[in-house]
C-alpha cells in the first residue's frame, strides 16, 4: 500500500512540475510585475491589464523574440537609440521602429532589436 502511495505521490509531483514549466513564462522577474514608474532599461508592456511582458536591460544589437503579450512598449534608461520591430522570427525584411509607435496588436511584432 505504502509503495503504491509512494508511485502515486510521485508521478503527481512530475505532472505538477511539467505544467509548470510548461505554463510559466521564460522572465519570471517580469512576469506580472504592475507597471511603474519611473522604470529601468526597455521595457514592454501588455495592455490588459497594465504589466511588464519583458525586459532588456541595455542595447545589444541581438535579434530577441517581442514577448507574445506585448502591446507596447518604452525606453525607460540604457541609451537605447533604434528599436526596430520585425514580424518575421529572425529580424529579417522590413522593419517598424517600435521606438515611434504608441502601441499594437498582440503577435503583430514577433522579433526586435535594440542598439
Amino acid at each position: 500500500m505504502r509503495t503504491s502511495a509512494h508511485r502515486l505521490a510521485a508521478g503527481l509531483t512530475a505532472a505538477l512540475l511539467t505544467t509548470l514549466a510548461v505554463t510559466l513564462p521564460g522572465s519570471p522577474a517580469a512576469a506580472g510585475e504592475p507597471f511603474q514608474s519611473p522604470d529601468q532599461g526597455l521595457v514592454f508592456y501588455s495592455s490588459y491589464p497594465t504589466e511588464v511582458a519583458g525586459r532588456l536591460a541595455a542595447p545589444d544589437g541581438i535579434c530577441h523574440q517581442v514577448p507574445a503579450d506585448a502591446a507596447w512598449m518604452l525606453t525607460w534608461s540604457g541609451g537605447f537609440g533604434s528599436v526596430p520591430g520585425y514580424r518575421t522570427p529572425d529580424c529579417s525584411g522590413p522593419a517598424t521602429e517600435l521606438n515611434n509607435v504608441h502601441s499594437w496588436p498582440e503577435g503583430r511584432y514577433l522579433t526586435y532589436r535594440a542598439s
